[in-house]
């Protein structure tokens, strides 16, 4: 009896050996969902439902996510920590991180308006008449993100068309903070997509053989596509574009 059982653990662990991972990069669009007919949270939802992962990945910092709702609620898109709740069957693990300062803290609850230096400056690049000017350039490609975003239904928003437009969009903006008191911005942006992008490899490589869908604001969604493959390469079945069932 004892050799049979062993036998099918070994079975078993060869199978889980010879599954591969298989991974699922969604963009969101945050608080446009509300408006965007095409993509509302519950297609979002339903989205994750039809692909029946084993592990759910979300962009909110994993210290917080045993954090209580309100905590949540002020921090994080609710597509996001909606999932904490609505998914209790399964594995939910956050990816995000939103600066060394908050490392290992929790956010301050007047972080956003009254302590960020980040925020400070990106609400004084707003209201920068010179800086105004020269973002002017962009704003056919930032019409058309936006057209994208508040049209696209899941499949169309996750077919790489946004991801290249986004793409060009903030490398343009990237050269307008150059040399510029702003450029700590694109430094940011770019810490926060190569946090954001190891933190879901570590995740995908602590479940061999599992499904796992990253979800993410679709602005971050290129630069985790692009890292995954360099990093994983055909260790892993990457899905980046769906196909309507």
């Amino acid at each position: 009896m004892k050799q049979i059982t062993l036998l099918i653990v070994l079975i078993a662990l060869f199978s889980c050996q010879k599954q591969k991972t298989e991974v699922i990069i969604c963009g969101t669009i945050h608080g446009a969902h509300k408006s965007n007919p095409n993509y509302t949270y519950e297609d979002l939802f339903s989205f994750i439902e039809s692909q029946n992962p084993n592990i759910i990945g979300i962009e909110i910092r994993q210290e917080d996510m045993d954090s209580t709702v309100n905590y949540l609620k002020n921090n994080y898109p609710f597509e996001m920590y909606e999932c904490i709740n609505k998914y209790k069957n399964k594995d939910v693990f956050g990816f995000d991180w939103l600066g060394e300062d908050l490392e290992g803290k929790s956010i301050p609850e007047n972080y956003w308006k009254e302590i960020s230096s980040r925020k400070k400056l990106q609400r004084e690049f707003e209201s920068d008449s010179l800086m105004l000017e020269k973002k002017a350039v962009l704003s056919e490609i930032q019409q058309e993100r936006y057209s994208i975003a508040l049209n696209a239904d899941v499949y169309e928003l996750n077919n790489g068309k946004y991801d290249s437009i986004s793409s060009v969009f903030y490398y343009q903006l990237d050269s307008i903070y150059n040399q510029t008191k702003y450029d700590v911005l694109s430094e940011f942006f770019k810490q926060r997509d190569e946090h954001i992008a190891k933190n879901i490899i570590k995740i995908i490589e602590r479940h061999p053989g599992k499904k796992l869908i990253f979800l993410m604001g679709a602005d971050h969604r290129s630069y985790s596509v692009k890292t995954i493959k360099q990093k994983l390469g055909d260790k892993v079945s990457l899905k980046t574009a769906f196909n309507k069932e």
